[in-house]
């Protein structure tokens, strides 16, 4: 049975959390070809773009969080990085460009949340308490990738209490049928599951 996500909905209780957009991941400047391939083939940067153009005319939230080392891995682990998909963002002792794709460039307005260590945006940032703020209640999660990322980010923030939403259509994986997978088997046991026509449409529609 559909779910009604409007009274969740409220442009002014919700923020749009797009993680790790950023070049060394998904840019020019990525070591990881099969998850730009997929951002590429599923139009999923034009997905987010419409996603935040609405948000922003309603008065919704909208937060980037990035990750990136300092030089020579300052503050890290000092142990080999245990996922590869760190080992391959971040190669030894490089600092590389976390700035956000142009194609979502912030805007005035917008927050933005950077870690260097760990693998969830809440984990040792200031996501949560800027969220509470502001006021949010419901988080609507997008980005890269759903392998690691956007699960993790989906949890922790079940986990700290939001009612949490992912844009289906405005997250990608490696390879897109594993990323699939997780949405359906995994995801949708812990936040509901929408589309950014589907947000926005509700939003459009509170507005009328």
């Amino acid at each position: 049975m559909a779910i009604d996500l409007a009274p969740f909905l409220d442009p002014t209780r919700c923020a749009v959390i797009v993680f790790e957009c950023q070049e060394n991941v998904i840019g020019s400047g990525s070591q990881i070809p099969g998850l730009r391939k997929s951002v590429r083939d599923g139009g999923m940067l034009s997905n987010i773009a419409g996603l935040l153009t609405r948000a922003r005319a309603h008065g919704a939230r909208v937060f980037y969080c990035t990750a990136g080392a300092r030089h020579g891995g300052l503050g890290r682990s000092r142990t080999p990085l245990n996922d590869r998909m760190s080992r391959e963002a971040a190669p030894a002792g490089d600092v590389s460009d976390t700035s956000v794709v142009k194609e979502i460039a912030p805007e005035p307005g917008d927050v933005l949340i950077h870690r260097g260590h760990g693998m969830s945006g809440f984990y040792r940032t200031e996501l949560d308490p800027c969220l509470r703020d502001l006021g949010v209640s419901t988080v609507i999660v997008t980005g890269v990738s759903i392998n690691i990322g956007v699960l993790g980010t989906t949890l922790e923030a079940v986990n700290h209490g939001y009612r949490t939403i992912v844009a289906a259509d405005c997250v990608a994986g490696d390879p897109p049928e594993y990323g699939e997978m997780v949405l359906r088997y995994s995801i949708r046991n812990l936040a509901y599951l929408s589309s950014s026509e589907e947000i926005a449409r509700i939003w459009e529609a509170a507005a009328r």
